[in-house]
């Protein structure tokens, strides 16, 4: 009786420790309802569970039935997705769009299919490329500014999770093989080093079964830092046809050969991400493409927009009696300029010119070879020639360096350009590798045409159109016309999804999905007089700010000019006070007339209404992205390890994955032993045009700065390195506070001072866009080219046993926002 007793004692404690536990869980899922069981049943669930065996287990194999649980396949006559994306191209560039710039592959997509013309997308590239993948905006995803600028604000911090899922996660977890190519720049630099996390990765979380490309935002195109899925490849030599390598061909020749692999031995559907980082800065294109446009910009920039607005009207884009908007006061005339100065100026949109067309061309052969294949039928195609508007970063004159701008250098002169171009080669130069070279900003306004204004700027259409083609027969009846239906770049996951009869998750890894903010655009393909299904869309980038609704476009006036990161300027920017702009798109398309004094109550309207979304959307605080600029704390580099210790085996890590050695205290010491050997490169960051390298020549210490090719600084004394075990120290120390700032740099040989040296601007953000920080070696482009035939030129075996370096006290600077004053 008393074990009886006892045992229904313990009974009714379970019970109500059990009910407990139900009441518990159930007051959980409603406070936190992604936190529940995935309904895996009914298929909305990713990844799906195994499919159950259907087979006869019996003793013997005679009474036994076999059956092959197989991974989940595609539906029925799902068709394959080939996404094609441009880097910075114009609005007007393409042949199509009213350019004289030859794009036969886009123009034929639009022939045999559709053209938009007001598909907008972000102001700035990744946060486009983030907000196509995954069907929500970009502060939705942490992509309110490119992840080499990502601030501590959920809406500016790169990361992403299963809440917002890739297309290509739902793609693969539903039977399609799929693969990246070029461009990626959606994962955090800091996270793209060699020992991961790879978790942000293309094939990570984003879902890609493969990737080929390079991680950052650019890459030089002759010598681009290349990975093929997690792991860095060398840069090959040639291209596929035995030419120098360049990116975009060595990318096609890649692409076709996945392409192969694709269709003979997997039998499902394909989605390919095929995004190259043309036409991108350094604007670069093989040689003999280099004077397929000569001469055809002589008559400079203004004629160039105008027999591009007639064109345009031609061609039925846009309304017969549009105008021309204004030409900015901030941007020169051309007249302004020398002779010299024109021909500079006409070089670079040549140089331009040709990497369009050479891009495009090999862009070509991949939709060629598809449809060789017999695939381009059953192939839905959408190329946008642009992530943004029309890059404005190469300054009113061009640029040899364009890091200068995004590191908040002043603009040279044109005197002091063309000073500047001769030391690094001369014009024939142009184009190359050997410079990081851009348009002037007068160009990227032109190309933004028949739209006001340029990259960055979410404001005005100049910043958020790009010319997009869709090509797909099955379900496309017209041929060659244009769809005038706003749009935005979130609704191409949900067309995706629609065409191929996939079914949007609505879980994914255990997380519950966001409802999508875009529609598909199927319901436009053979309806051209159809009313828009994305009636509203907030834009946002560093501060500028912009509004669609129903046939309404608020836009924040500039509170500065894009190509210019002036401190003044945004340390006064005043989000909650913005003048306001309004035009009314159903009679101005092209966002010609300010009428906003004629409905002063619709700006009201529309104003609170962006605030409404903005809120929605996670974009607050708005100018968010400025942080880096404003709020030094914010960079997550600063807030890294501080000491670090690494050997010959760490080497090709992405800039902002390394010790933060720019405008900053700090301490490098080097241990090696010597002999009469002993030589190489002791640390190296970024290349010649950026960067700096602590290396051993002739017997001799040696160590270069290059302040973004503005100046170059070289430790060139008669300093022996003795023989034995060896100490050699490096001090950086700022000689004052600030962004960019000068420093003093001090050498030591086992802890005995042998000399020292002055930087005169030191280098804040970014030294290059796309080199590397390496120990042992210089990968890539040297810094220093007195050893560039030496290849990478590595440390001599055995003899470089670690370098320590040991970052003073950044968060203690005060890092005011100040930039160097007149360059010399």
């Amino acid at each position: 009786m008393k074990v009886l007793k006892t045992a229904i004692f313990f009974l009714g404690i379970l019970f109500i420790v059990s009910c407990n536990q139900a009441d518990v869980s159930q007051k959980s899922e409603e406070s936190n309802p992604v936190v529940v069981d995935q309904k895996v049943a009914d298929g909305n669930a990713i990844p799906y569970p195994k499919e159950e065996w259907k087979g006869v287990q019996g003793k013997t194999l005679a009474d036994s039935k076999p059956d092959f649980v197989g991974q989940k396949k595609a539906p029925d006559g799902a068709p394959n997705v080939l996404i094609v994306m441009l880097d910075d191209a114009g609005y007007s560039s393409a042949t199509s769009f009213g350019g004289v710039m030859r794009t036969p592959t886009f123009d034929r997509l639009g022939d045999e299919g559709i053209r938009y013309t007001h598909m907008s997308v972000a102001a700035v590239c990744s946060p486009t490329r983030g907000s196509l993948l995954t069907g929500y905006n970009i502060h939705q995803i942490g992509t309110g500014i490119i992840s080499e600028f990502a601030t501590g604000y959920p809406g500016y911090n790169s990361q992403i999770d299963y809440s917002t899922p890739s297309i290509a996660k739902i793609l693969t977890d539903n039977g399609y093989a799929t693969a990246a190519f070029g461009k990626w720049h959606n994962t955090p630099m800091e996270e793209a080093s060699p020992a991961g996390p790879f978790e942000s990765w293309p094939t990570g979380m984003w879902g890609f079964e493969y990737f080929w490309g390079f991680m950052g935002g650019e890459t030089n195109q002759f010598y681009p830092l290349l990975y093929e899925n997690t792991t860095a490849i060398e840069t090959p030599k040639t291209n596929a046809d035995g030419s120098k390598f360049h990116m975009s061909h060595g990318m096609a020749d890649q692409a076709i050969k996945w392409l192969d692999n694709w269709k003979g031995l997997r039998d499902a559907p394909f989605f390919m991400y095929y995004t190259p980082g043309a036409v991108h800065g350094p604007i670069q294109v093989p040689k003999e493409w280099r004077d397929k446009y000569k001469g055809k910009f002589d008559e400079g920039w203004h004629a160039y927009r105008a027999q591009q607005l007639e064109r345009q009207k031609k061609l039925g884009l846009v309304p017969e009696d549009a105008k021309m908007v204004d030409w900015p006061k901030s941007i020169p005339e051309w007249n302004s300029y020398s002779e010299a100065g024109k021909a500079y100026l006409s070089r670079q949109m040549e140089v331009n010119a040709a990497f369009l067309e050479h891009v495009d061309h090999h862009i070509g052969r991949v939709i060629e070879h598809i449809e060789e294949m017999g695939e381009l039928d059953n192939t839905l195609v959408i190329y946008l020639t642009a992530d943004n508007g029309c890059t404005a970063e190469g300054t009113p004159t061009g640029t040899f360096s364009e890091l200068l701008m995004q590191n908040g250098f002043p603009p040279l002169t044109m005197e002091q350009q063309l000073e500047k171009l001769e030391e690094f080669g001369g014009i024939d130069e142009w184009g190359g590798p050997h410079m990081n070279n851009h348009y002037s900003v007068a160009w990227s306004y032109a190309s933004s045409t028949p739209f006001q204004w340029t990259k960055q700027m979410a404001s005005h259409f100049g910043g958020t159109m790009s010319a997009t083609a869709v090509r797909y027969p099955r379900a496309i009846k017209a041929k060659g016309e244009w769809r005038r239906q706003f749009q935005n770049v979130t609704d191409i996951v949900p067309t995706i999804l629609e065409v191929t009869g996939v079914p949007a998750p609505d879980y994914v890894n255990g997380q519950k999905r966001k409802p999508y903010p875009g529609k598909s655009l199927t319901y436009a393909w053979n309806d051209p007089e159809a009313k828009t299904n994305h009636p509203t869309q907030y834009f946002e980038m560093t501060g500028f700010v912009g509004l669609y609704q129903e046939g309404w476009s608020l836009c924040g006036k500039p509170y500065r000019i894009p190509w210019s990161l002036d401190p003044s300027a945004m340390a006064n920017f005043d989000p909650l006070n913005v003048e306001w702009e309004l035009y009314h798109i159903d009679e101005d398309p092209i966002q010609q007339v300010n009428v906003a004094d004629q409905y002063p109550e619709k700006v009201k309207a529309l104003e609170k209404l962006f605030w409404e979304e903005a809120d929605k959307y996670d974009a607050y605080p708005i100018g968010g992205s400025l942080g880096r600029m404003l709020q030094p704390e914010s960079n997550p580099q600063r807030a890294a390890k501080r000491h670090w210790e690494l050997t010959t085996n760490v080497y090709r890590v992405p800039e902002l994955a390394g010790p933060e050695i720019k405008s900053t205290n700090y301490e490098v010491n080097a241990y090696i032993t010597a002999d009469d050997t002993t030589q190489g490169v002791i640390y190296a960051v970024g290349e010649h045009i950026g960067g700096q390298a602590l290396f051993i020549k002739d017997g001799k210490l040696r160590y270069s700065y290059s302040t973004l090719g503005l100046y170059w600084h070289d430790f060139d004394v008669d300093v022996k390195i003795p023989h034995g075990d060896v100490k050699i120290t490096l001090k950086h120390t700022m000689k004052e506070p600030r962004l960019n700032g000068p420093s003093t740099v001090e050498l030591f040989i086992n802890d005995e001072k042998v000399g020292e040296m002055d930087i005169t601007a030191t280098v804040y953000g970014a030294y290059t866009g796309h080199e590397t920080f390496d120990i042992g070696r210089d990968e890539g482009m040297p810094v220093n080219e007195e050893y560039a035939d030496l290849g990478k030129f590595k440390f001599t075996e055995g003899q470089l046993h670690k370098v320590v370096f040991d970052i003073r006290n950044p968060d203690e600077q005060e890092a005011s926002a100040a930039v160097p004053g007149d360059i010399d």
